[in-house]
């Protein structure tokens, strides 16, 4: 390398880093996800530029998952405190994903930054940023908004995941089976109790476990009394119980929101059923990346969930196109793909309409 070559290595090094601002605020129906990836992504630009966290009325739970991340985010209760915040950091970028934007809180953070993208807006205000990355996508939207961005790349994975999925070594079933049921995202509808009734009326040898997260607002006292009617039937309570019991599962059964990015990250036999119609329009967990997909949980027939087991349990050669197909999707490289994806944002790289 010449003169020249260092010449220009001192310059880059020299170049004043980009100031990237994420907000996210908690949203009921999308669960606590929203901040797991908002602490990926901000850690992974944190080494190269300068990053700021807001989060809005935060629980303990949603704080801790920042301070388990080595980040300080600055919390806010108001707007105002954040328009405040925003005018003396001016960034030249603004990521937001929680809840749902409306128009005028668009309108008041826009000017604030040079560019403003959006994860998972499903909201009005959604239209106005530069761009809205989609992972959640509903084949409803008849006019797709020409900002919108969508694909299984924009599911950021967290460390766990990627250690589970490179200790998983084979997809031959345990004995017996062991099927993990997790409707995530505080399951309003109980479809953790409805699914656990079906599967204890299978009459074959099975280890079902039921995971309870905090998120979970109904009684335990019942699904103790059915989980008591059957043998290897456990109900697993913990803060992070799929992180846990991904290892050893055969078979998921979850919602149809983020949870199924989780299991094809690790690459597992998986069975969705909506918890309401957002995510029954959710076009990721179909058949077409190896998901059985059931439809809206609160209409789950018993001979439907249990033909599922059952064509999972049977045939090798299901569970494997399942798994070959979630691997194909590359799940693992998506914080890299999503991390250049911000960085071209940050310094305008972009043109979305070629995008």
């Amino acid at each position: 390398m010449g003169k020249d070559g260092i010449g220009m290595q001192n310059d880059l090094s020299r170049k004043p880093k980009k100031k990237i601002a994420f907000i996210v605020e908690y949203s009921a129906i999308k669960g606590y996800y929203p901040f797991e990836r908002t602490s990926i992504l901000a850690k992974l630009l944190k080494t190269e530029e300068d990053v700021t966290v807001f989060l809005k009325n935060v629980s303990d739970e949603a704080l801790e998952i920042f301070t388990d991340a080595q980040l300080s985010p600055i919390l806010y209760d108001h707007i105002d405190e954040l328009v405040k915040h925003l005018k003396e950091l001016q960034p030249d970028l603004i990521v937001q994903d929680g809840k749902d934007t409306y128009v005028e809180y668009v309108e008041t953070i826009r000017p604030l930054c040079k560019t403003l993208v959006h994860f998972d807006d499903f909201g009005e205000g959604a239209e106005l940023a530069d761009c809205n990355i989609m992972s959640i996508l509903e084949e409803t939207r008849e006019t797709t908004a020409q900002n919108i961005l969508a694909g299984s790349f924009a599911f950021a994975v967290t460390d766990t995941l990627k250690s589970i999925a490179e200790s998983r070594v084979s997809n031959e079933l345990s004995n017996p089976p062991h099927i993990i049921v997790a409707y995530e995202d505080g399951d309003d509808n109980n479809l953790t109790y409805r699914t656990l009734r079906h599967l204890t009326h299978l009459q074959i040898p099975l280890k079902v476990t039921i995971a309870i997260d905090r998120e979970y607002k109904h009684s335990i006292s019942d699904l103790q009394m059915m989980a008591l009617s059957r043998r290897n039937t456990k109900i697993f309570k913990d803060d992070k119980p799929l992180d846990k019991l991904l290892p050893v599962a055969d078979i998921v059964i979850c919602n149809a929101n983020y949870t199924p990015y989780k299991v094809a990250a690790v690459g597992i036999p998986c069975i969705v059923s909506a918890q309401n119609e957002r995510e029954l329009n959710n076009i990721f967990p179909r058949e077409n990346n190896g998901f059985i997909n059931l439809g809206l949980g609160r209409k789950m027939k018993q001979s439907n969930i249990q033909n599922a087991v059952m064509e999972l349990l049977l045939h090798e050669a299901r569970r494997e196109r399942a798994v070959r197909k979630q691997i194909q999707l590359e799940i693992q490289d998506n914080n890299e793909v999503l991390k250049s994806l911000l960085l071209d944002f940050a310094y305008e790289r972009h043109n979305i309409v070629s995008l």
